[in-house]
């Protein structure tokens, strides 16, 4: 088993913040992590495929969003989207993809 994992620190500007991974090959997508540098800080985040269309959709969290329950196949490039954060923040986002 191999896993795959797409790390970045982003900083939000306006609001918003994306990063995009790299190619994925195959896999299954087994966790997310998005955490704000403050514990207060409330946002959104989706993911988005190559084809645009948004395959995870989370509701507003304060500080992080730490999703273990994933069981979702992925192939080629996802974009992690940070919205409507307030303040602007610097976060840590994580996805690991299964092999």
């Amino acid at each position: 088993m191999t896993i795959y994992q797409h790390r970045a620190s982003v900083t939000t500007a306006s609001g918003s913040v994306a990063s995009t991974t790299l190619n994925i090959k195959g896999g299954l997508l087994r966790h997310m992590l998005v955490r704000a540098n403050t514990s207060t800080t409330v946002f959104r985040a989706n993911l988005v495929d190559e084809s645009s269309v948004t395959v995870l959709n989370y509701p507003f969290h304060g500080g992080e969003i730490n999703d273990w329950d994933l069981v979702l196949p992925v192939v080629g490039t996802y974009t992690m989207n940070i919205t409507n954060a307030s303040p602007n923040d610097t976060f840590t986002v994580l996805a690991s993809v299964e092999e």
